[in-house]
């Protein structure tokens, strides 16, 4: 099992299996796991990029 590189809560049955995380949407890309800056893939952002959102959604819901 891997855990998902966005939210760490849901965990892939294997690497690179496209599953998508029901935490936060993010699609199981290798590609895109091994270059976190690369937007080529899976994903329509980069690892990086989609990290960051999800940290703000999260602070955002703690806020409200």
């Amino acid at each position: 099992m891997i855990k998902c590189p966005v939210c760490g809560q849901y965990e892939f049955r294997k690497e690179n299996d496209f599953d998508i995380c029901s935490v936060c949407g993010w699609e199981n890309d290798a590609i895109q796991l091994e270059n976190p800056d690369d937007d080529l893939g899976a994903n329509q952002i980069s690892l990086k990029e989609y990290r960051q959102g999800y940290i703000l959604k999260t602070k955002q819901k703690r806020n409200i």
